[in-house]
């Protein structure tokens, strides 16, 4: 695959990626530099901040090239910010989910070994509420949120909840407590202003991430309808001439018509 430009610090660096998997089986993203016709590490995309990740999610370094990485991604088209943050020895590290798609087109043979290797059990049981977490984080300001759910397996986590994730909504004053408990699903919702809570049970994870939605429905973009140009487009695709129906009618009538009439003369 053709490598990727990246500039720092006024330099140009033609950067190919390779993909790998850390010890938990979390992806991990590899940069090289062609040097004498050898790939030479150059620097890593992602850090391995312990516990297990969701599929294609990973926390950006960003001790190296700082911020950089973050509109570098962007510009690649690599991946999206989750809206998960995690603060680790001062380091304030952003999770992004990354464009698998790509990431299988630009090293096939990494990152099918690191679907074989990938643990844990987000896309089977919670991947509807986190779904619903990352497009909050896209579209309502400064919404956040920190995954301390037991299935993630982190350092003293032990006892905790399969799911427990915690959410920030500045913008409208509230915070989220996301969590299940035995086979029952609860939703906290706490009002900073105020400091009162109020709690809804569930026993479907669909329901739990619908109902967060919901809440901003007026705030996130909804799908764009089709022109009046793309709507005539696909109605001439998809359906016929009116006189090519009757035509199609009438052959039809015609052929049924011979067949009776065979029928008839077969009988007598």
């Amino acid at each position: 695959m053709k490598p990727i430009s990246f500039s720092m610090k006024g330099t140009e660096y033609a950067l190919t990626i390779k993909i790998a998997t850390y010890p938990e089986g979390n992806l991990a993203i590899k940069l090289y530099q062609e040097s004498f016709g050898q790939l030479v590490f150059w620097d890593s995309l992602t850090v391995n901040l312990g516990g297990l990740c969701p599929k294609d999610c990973g926390y950006i370094n960003i001790r190296s090239a700082g911020k950089r990485f973050y509109a570098w991604i962007k510009r690649n088209g690599l991946g999206e910010r989750t809206g998960q943050v995690r603060l680790e020895d001062g380091v304030e590290y952003v999770e992004y989910l990354f464009n698998a798609k790509k990431l299988k087109k630009l090293d096939p043979e990494g990152y099918t070994y690191y679907e074989r290797r990938l643990k844990g059990e987000l896309g089977r049981r919670y991947e509807r509420l986190y779904q619903a977490l990352r497009r909050l984080a896209n579209y309502i300001p400064d919404f956040h949120y920190t995954d301390y759910s037991g299935w993630r397996g982190l350092q003293n986590s032990l006892g905790a909840p399969p799911l427990r994730v915690e959410a920030e909504d500045p913008s409208h004053h509230r915070r989220f407590t996301f969590e299940q408990r035995g086979i029952i699903l609860r939703t906290t919702i706490t009002d900073c202003d105020t400091n009162l809570a109020r709690s809804s049970l569930y026993r479907r994870r669909e329901d739990m991430a619908a109902d967060l939605l919901a809440l901003f429905q007026g705030e996130l973009p909804a799908s764009i309808p089709w022109s009046e140009a793309r709507r005539r487009e696909s109605d001439a695709r998809h359906d016929p001439p009116l006189a090519q129906t009757f035509k199609e009618t009438a052959e039809a009538r015609q052929r049924a018509a011979i067949k009776k009439s065979r029928r008839r003369s077969t009988k007598s």
